[in-house]
């Protein structure tokens, strides 16, 4: 008598597989660029999208870093992380990445125990020139103001937020989904809105 299929396990395995397939994949692009990981690096639900450029200083992962793209909390996009021409990138260890953009330019540095929320963009860079003439010229249309960014250890940022040029998230902070952070969070609060405040503050509560 055949046996009967359970859909599933079924379904579970095929994801594992999927998991196991886009881990090995991720960790042979990691190789071939040149970038320095840790234990335990994995990826889900696809493989994250990387674009490094021969000549960046430096990008490193940590231990048991977690990229997952596609489905997960509704967003349905790769990750992607790029790394520009003398442009540094460090993720600390146990940090997860949810379906989320890094671009770095300049200098961006991401702590440990760090956990980003499915659609958050992180950028060191205005991407374009603010001055309105400049931007008219191709030339110097791109030319634009670079400052770093830090993001100190277990912060938590929610989906959908966009962290700008400059910025420092302190440790143990909060950003709120959909906020907007353009200037530095200190250490043990809440965090949100566009331009993101401090809503509310974590000690002693």
């Amino acid at each position: 008598m055949a046996r009967k299929i359970n859909i599933r396990t079924y379904f579970s395995a095929l994801r594992h597989f999927k998991n196991y397939y886009s881990t090995i994949i991720f960790r042979i692009k990691l190789t071939l660029n040149n970038i320095s990981y840790g234990k335990n690096v994995r990826a889900y639900n696809g493989i994250p999208k990387l674009y490094i450029h021969p000549n960046s200083l430096s990008v490193n992962l940590g231990d048991n870093v977690r990229i997952r793209n596609y489905w997960n909390t509704g967003w349905y996009a790769h990750s992607f992380i790029k790394v520009q021409e003398n442009a540094s990138l460090t993720i600390g260890n146990n940090v997860g990445i949810n379906s989320s953009m890094i671009i770095a330019t300049h200098k961006i540095s991401i702590g440990n125990h760090v956990f980003i929320g499915g659609g958050t963009k992180i950028y060191d860079t205005n991407f374009h020139n603010l001055n309105w003439e400049a931007r008219r010229d191709a030339k110097t249309s791109s030319i634009s103001n670079t400052s770093p960014v830090t993001i100190e250890d277990d912060v938590f940022i929610g989906t959908d937020c966009i962290i700008g040029k400059g910025v420092t998230i302190g440790a143990r902070s909060i950003i709120a989904a959909g906020s907007v952070v353009v200037k530095s969070i200190p250490s043990d609060c809440i965090a949100g809105g566009n331009p993101a405040k401090v809503i509310k503050n974590l000690i002693n509560n």
